[in-house]
């Protein structure tokens, strides 16, 4: 008589698949990237390139590089009343007037966490209007710097977000009539002036070319 041997007894939850773990919710892309942006800032710091190729840390003192992009923060109105006087442009029920431009800045916040350039930041001062009957969203990812070449420049939307955390923001959405205004980073390689800002209604739209002051 042949003894078949016994096989070991299989759990009663054996063949169940591990239960899947909940949905979470995704936030925009270009938010989560500056929170973890701040959180790299905060762990490793950043550095500066000297003359000689080697890296050099940052300054943080009252005269270092992150100051005009402070005054630019500080000085902003969230909700003006009326369009300030500067360069507009229209498309669609956006309408945008361009204040003030600054280039060649190199890193923007606080000193004790500032977010560097790759290249160098140009900031566009700004302040749009929405003209139509329903809230509209000036979209960061549409928009666009061009340079005196008329080559094309995305916003660093990182930037964007550090620039505008003010309350109401440029980067919310804009109820009819109302007015808001911030400050546009764009981040281009060093040397680079932007001449003009493409304003896009929408990502697909034709946009408008403002030039800057």
């Amino acid at each position: 008589m042949t003894n078949t041997p016994l096989r070991p007894a299989r759990s009663a939850h054996a063949d169940r698949e591990p239960a899947a773990e909940p949905v979470r919710r995704r936030r925009a892309p270009w938010v989560v990237g500056g929170v973890f942006a701040l959180l790299v800032a905060g762990a490793g710091g950043y550095a500066a390139m000297s003359p000689g190729g080697e890296t050099a840390p940052v300054e943080t003192t009252a005269a270092a590089t992150a100051a005009p992009a402070q005054a630019a923060q500080l000085t902003v109105d969230a909700e003006p009343a009326a369009l300030p006087e500067g360069r507009k442009g229209t498309e669609g029920t956006l309408s945008i007037v361009v204040t003030k431009t600054e280039c060649g800045v190199a890193e923007i916040g606080p000193p004790d966490l500032p977010l560097a350039a790759d290249g160098e930041f140009c900031l566009v001062s700004v302040a749009v209007q929405n003209t139509g009957k329903e809230p509209r969203l000036l979209d960061p990812g549409a928009q666009r710097g061009l340079d005196r070449r008329g080559r094309a420049y995305q916003v660093a939307e990182q930037a964007a977000v550090f620039l505008n955390d003010q309350d109401p923001s440029l980067l919310d959405e804009i109820p009819p009539g109302a007015i808001r205004q911030g400050v546009i980073p764009f981040d281009v390689p060093e040397g680079v002036r932007l001449a003009q800002f493409l304003l896009h209604k929408s990502p697909y739209s034709t946009g408008v070319r403002v030039p800057l002051p």
